[in-house]
Parts: C-alpha cells; sequence; structure tokens
C-alpha cells in the first residue's frame, strides 16, 4: 500500500513528543513509527482463503467420493 504523503494526524503533545523520543531511540522517523504501531494495532488485512478455488471446476465423474473413501486410484489411459 502507498503512502499518501501530506496527512496530518492530530496528536496529543506529550504522545507525540513520547512518539520523537521511540523514534529516535530506535533510528527512525516518526511517520515509520505512526506506521509501524497503526499495523500493529490494526493487523494485516485480511489474506485471501488459500482455498479460494475448491468447488469451482467440474471433474464430470460423479464417483469421485466413493474413489476418495475406498483409496481407489486408477486412472484412465492416455490416450
Amino acid at each position: 500500500m502507498a503512502a499518501t504523503p501530506g496527512k496530518t494526524v492530530e496528536v496529543d503533545p506529550k504522545l507525540l513528543e513520547r512518539a520523537q523520543k521511540a523514534a529516535h531511540e530506535r533510528g527512525v522517523a516518526v511517520p515509520q513509527l505512526v506506521n509501524t504501531a497503526l499495523e500493529h494495532e490494526l493487523g494485516e488485512e485480511a489474506p485471501q482463503a488459500p482455498f479460494s478455488l475448491i468447488g469451482a471446476f467440474r471433474s464430470g465423474r460423479s464417483d469421485l467420493s466413493k474413489l476418495a473413501s475406498e483409496d481407489v486410484f486408477e486412472p484412465e489411459p492416455f490416450r
């Protein structure tokens, strides 16, 4: 996500002072510290489901569940 420069946030002066001190101690800029704190507080964006394609295609066979439960696998001839 690209940063949008020029955004202003009102912060309590004492909190800003603490943020500036923490940023200095960590060797980072205050905006970077704020971004890190927001990411920590809000968490990462929800990842997409890894199995989102399950059920999206048809094999053309109706016996797949039966074959899987019986551990039967007989590949069809190639040609």
